[in-house]
């Protein structure tokens, strides 16, 4: 064999186990014509024999490198399977590797292809392509293994293999990470190979401004009129929106008596319309309800429709995913757009410290700041929202609010002159500069076994003041939105397609026969929106597309009013097309280096749907 190799015993089509050779070259030359020389010599080209130490002694080694050992990090499936390890250096190098599990619990034979309890190590792999790829097979298991591979760079007569330079790669807590890291400064690169339990992904949905009821009082007693005084101010739309479930004592509950106007008059920013008229005593609480409330699933107020995808943690796949969004009783979802990637959310909790702190020139006169203290900073970046809900953990939130670096600038005069003129020219020069999030030279106190930083204090900067009520809360949501986002709060990359959006088909059954009139009574109400299109056995097909006017209450059997008389059978079925109480929203989603730990991302159906 060619530069004094053989290779009866072969791990890849590149590589095999260090033997005498026939033919001079690179490596010694044991045997010739048949006969083996004396241990410790070697035969020479005329056929007389040398000493090994002696040759070494005079012409040195011959070296080689191992440059790059590449595995695919992605951890094994439980279910088991196999890893190509692949090392790369100059041609002729030799190498031996070992892998073993655990605290030297098993190792891998790779004459056998097996796990064993005996002590194993592949010894001599002479690679004269400079390639050598070797494959590892993995059995079922069903809790976190680690495996570790150790790769020697050997000196083997006068070859003499060495590891390419060490440079080092240094997670954020000051360990080393051996699978970043390359080369090394001894004979030996150990890398790791992780085997996990299967992490689950759930898709879901939230309403993050949309969801969260609130409450007013009532300033000045109502008395037959649809126009309300509340305490607060109505334009502030952390209190209330257009749309809102507005309920309380002496509100009619039969009916949905919705927000149709703020300060309808443009004379009072406290006063709001809704669409029934009613008589309420002063000083009644008023709630305020979203129309997305009640939704399902919901972030974790509900599950119910959400599902869970199996995924192998830190490995890329395509995964079919189907959801049902359900409104609450009286609600229907109109569809605006199909989502999109940039619609998907993940939610991260921050804690907040006992202070804020103002920043340097920064005007704190209402008790309100830019710059917070929070207990854990991992994943947040520039852009993530604040959490902008009324109620609960937005209560003391100020939105819409994102993380954001603070800049300020101070202008400047400069003389200008020339040789018929002198001028003065402003100009402006940085002056305090804060990034969004600013760990403080705080080293991180938590770091995954892939180095992604999960711990580590600091400091977060919005781009609008936060009342000092702030301070101290707990468990305050930021909604890190789109791809760039979740990447960031996550370690995951993720994207969208074949999305297609399907509304359940509302229908119901007339309670009664009706002759030429336009009021219908209809055995269910609660799903019938009003503006969706009329059809079924019997409906005036004379008269184009008969729509829903009004129904007496939001739900039960009622009667409702379409845009044409019609004459109808008892029981007949008739169909509403337009908003449903059910969306289905299914397609395909592609994730890759799914996080070590279960995930879920929430479509922000504030996005792409609209709650009627």
């Amino acid at each position: 064999m060619a530069n004094g190799y053989g290779g009866s015993s072969s791990s890849s089509s590149s590589s095999g186990s260090y033997s005498s050779g026939e033919v001079a070259g690179e490596g010694f030359l044991k045997i010739k014509d048949g006969v083996k020389a004396p241990v410790g010599f070697h035969y020479m080209p005329d056929g007389g024999l040398m000493s090994d130490a002696d040759h070494i002694a005079v012409n040195g080694y011959v070296e080689k490198t191992i440059n790059q050992i590449t595995i695919d990090q992605g951890d094994v499936s439980p279910d088991g399977g196999s890893k190509t390890i692949s090392i790369n250096g100059t041609s002729g190098f030799v190498f031996s590797i070992e892998i073993y599990e655990g605290n030297r619990a098993s190792y891998y034979n790779f004459k056998t292809s097996t796990w064993s309890t005996a002590n194993y190590k592949h010894t001599n792999i002479h690679v004269p392509s400079g390639v050598s790829s070797l494959s590892v097979n993995f059995p079922t298991e069903s809790s976190l293994k680690t495996y570790t591979v150790n790769v020697y760079a050997e000196t083997v007569e006068n070859i003499k293999t060495k590891h390419t330079t060490i440079s080092e790669v240094r997670n954020a807590d000051g360990n080393l990470n051996l699978n970043l890291s390359s080369g090394s400064d001894s004979n030996i690169v150990t890398k790791l190979i992780y085997q996990d339990v299967i992490k689950n992904l759930y898709v879901s949905a939230i309403a993050p401004s949309l969801y969260a009821a609130s409450t007013d009082t009532v300033d000045g007693a109502v008395s037959s009129s649809n126009r309300i005084v509340i305490d607060g101010d109505a334009t502030d739309q952390t209190r209330l929106k257009i749309g809102d479930l507005v309920t309380g004592t002496g509100m009619l509950t039969a009916v949905h008596a919705l927000v149709t106007k703020i300060n309808p008059d443009n004379d009072n920013t406290n006063e709001i319309e809704v669409g029934v008229t009613d008589s309420i005593s002063d000083g009644v609480t008023l709630t305020f309800t979203p129309p997305f409330n009640g939704m399902t699933p919901h972030y974790t107020d509900s599950t119910s429709g959400r599902q869970a995808l199996e995924v192998v943690s830190s490995t890329t796949t395509t995964l079919d995913f189907s959801m049902t969004i359900t409104a609450t009783s009286g609600r229907a979802f109109s569809v605006k757009r199909l989502p999109i990637a940039e619609d998907l959310c993940v939610v991260k909790l921050v804690t907040f410290g006992a202070a804020a702190l103002p920043i340097t020139g920064e005007d704190v006169s209402g008790s309100t700041y830019y710059r917070w203290p929070i207990t854990n900073t991992a994943g947040l970046s520039n852009g993530m929202l604040l959490d902008p809900s009324r109620s609960g953990t937005g209560v003391n939130t100020t939105s819409p609010a994102i993380i954001s670096d603070y800049k300020t600038t101070t202008t400047l005069q400069r003389l200008d002159e020339s040789r018929y003129n002198t001028d003065f020219s402003d100009y402006t020069i940085p002056d305090i500069s804060i990034s969004g999030v600013d760990t403080e030279g705080n080293i991180a106190t938590t770091v995954d076994r892939n180095g992604l930083v999960t711990a580590r204090a600091g400091n977060i900067t919005f781009n609008m003041q936060q009342a000092d009520a702030l301070k101290s809360d707990a468990n305050i949501r930021i909604i890190a939105q789109g791809a760039k986002n979740i990447k960031e709060a996550s370690g995951m990359e993720v994207s969208l397609s074949d999305v297609v959006l399907t509304p359940t088909q509302v229908s119901t059954t007339t309670s009664g026969a009706v002759s030429a009139s336009a009021t219908i009574g209809v055995t269910a109400a609660d799903n019938i929106t009003v503006g969706a299109t009329i059809r079924g056995v019997g409906i005036n097909s004379a008269v184009a597309n008969p729509t829903v006017v009004s129904k007496a209450a939001k739900t039960g059997g009622v009667n409702i009013v379409a845009s044409a008389v019609q004459t109808l059978e008892s029981g007949a079925t008739l169909f509403f097309d337009g908003p449903s109480n059910i969306i289905t929203l299914t397609g395909k989603i592609k994730v890759k280096d799914m996080p070590i730990t279960d995930q879920t991302l929430y479509f922000n159906v504030e996005r792409f749907l609209t709650c009627l």
